[in-house]
């Protein structure tokens, strides 16, 4: 009886959440709500009045339709639950509060070099707090704190490890401090991950469930959606695709290893030595400038290496460019798709599709964001 009845729960809690998960994406009606999940349309009145009456969703008006009965599409309402997302980069970080439909309410970057690593915390303690004070969010609706951060990561016990070029974290235990400090859970992913999470059912990834997110700017990191699930490894590793080798005699990188693809592809190891100080003076100069072409072709080859050697290994049928690459991605990234498919031992029956992500000013706080919802949606 004990057993029946904590199945039962289970079951409940689960169709809540997947219920949840779903208005996350879109707003959608009940029927097509219990379609996807398998339920009675009774079963799924029955899940939509309890999370309305809680708060967390409500009816959105519905277009009009020629004939029949509107469907009433359900959604999230925004004042269901927060989370903040914090996004760490090399000389501080950008911290934001973000709603449960994704909307930032607000954002502050933390420039926070020259200081020492639980000042660093601190600072960024009270600029979540202020955060929450400003927008007068009450402390129980605060669901958590999602980190984004490059690899390697020591995810589950929310430790950042030693990644390349990012000292000022280096072995920074900020899991369990920030957890401490602000009460509340704290959840760490590797950086490529968190906007592979952010573009799955974007419209930009057209459908896929298995795709490669790319993030090239001054490392190479990627992020695999596998059958609709972030790929993970032993330890919680992900991929780490600008660590493998493209020539094992080549260059020396800063993991210690040589001939990473990180080596060459990274934007500041791609233009050294040469006139352009970033990629986007290279696009601006692009049909312009002879070295502004040949760099466009060495980066593609670089990238195509790593790339073919990931899809060879990882099936998948959509690389999604992220970071710099993001500038002339409409000259980029036909001509990446074509270098891919040339080595790819799947390209006649499974052709890769090279497209740029869903990005905009907010996405990678938002990336990072979504780290804890999907946390607190999960059973």
């Amino acid at each position: 009886m004990v057993k029946n009845t904590r199945n039962a729960e289970y079951t409940k809690e689960y169709n809540r959440k997947m219920f949840l998960r779903l208005l996350r994406m879109a707003p959608i009606s009940r029927a097509e709500i219990a379609r996807r999940m398998g339920l009675t349309r009774a079963a799924t009145s029955l899940i939509a009045d309890e999370l309305m009456g809680e708060g967390l969703i409500e009816e959105t008006t519905a277009n009009a339709t020629k004939r029949g009965r509107t469907p009433v599409p359900l959604t999230l309402r925004h004042d269901a639950g927060y989370a903040v997302g914090v996004y760490l980069n090399r000389d501080g970080c950008t911290a934001g509060l973000v709603d449960m439909c994704g909307v930032v309410l607000t954002k502050e970057r933390l420039h926070l070099e020259g200081t020492e690593n639980r000042e660093r915390l601190d600072i960024l303690s009270e600029a979540i707090e202020g955060m929450q004070r400003r927008m007068n969010i009450p402390k129980e609706k605060m669901i958590g704190i999602g980190v984004s951060a490059p690899g390697p990561l020591d995810g589950e016990n929310g430790r950042i490890l030693n990644p390349p070029r990012f000292d000022l974290w280096h072995y920074t235990e900020l899991g369990s401090i920030l957890q401490q400090r602000l009460g509340l859970p704290v959840y760490l992913e590797n950086n490529a991950s968190c906007l592979a999470r952010y573009n799955q059912g974007k419209e930009e990834a057209q459908g896929s469930e298995n795709f490669l997110l790319l993030l090239v700017d001054s490392g190479v990191g990627s992020g695999v959606v596998s059958h609709g699930k972030i790929f993970k490894g032993a330890g919680y590793f992900t991929s780490e695709l600008g660590h493998t080798s493209i020539d094992y005699r080549g260059r020396s990188c800063t993991c210690g290893n040589v001939g990473c693809l990180e080596a060459y592809a990274a934007i500041p190891n791609l233009l050294r030595d040469t006139p352009f100080s970033n990629w986007q003076e290279v696009m601006e100069f692009f049909g312009k400038d002879p070295k502004a072409a040949e760099l466009v072709e060495l980066e593609t080859d670089y990238l195509a290496a790593g790339v073919a050697n990931m899809t060879n290994l990882v099936s998948v049928d959509t690389v999604l460019l992220a970071g710099d690459l993001l500038c002339g991605v409409e000259t980029v990234a036909p001509i990446l798709e074509r270098k891919i498919n040339s080595r790819t031992m799947r390209r006649s029956i499974l052709p890769v599709r090279v497209l740029p992500s869903c990005s905009g000013p907010d996405s990678r706080v938002q990336a990072a964001a979504d780290v804890a919802f999907g946390r607190f949606l999960m059973v």
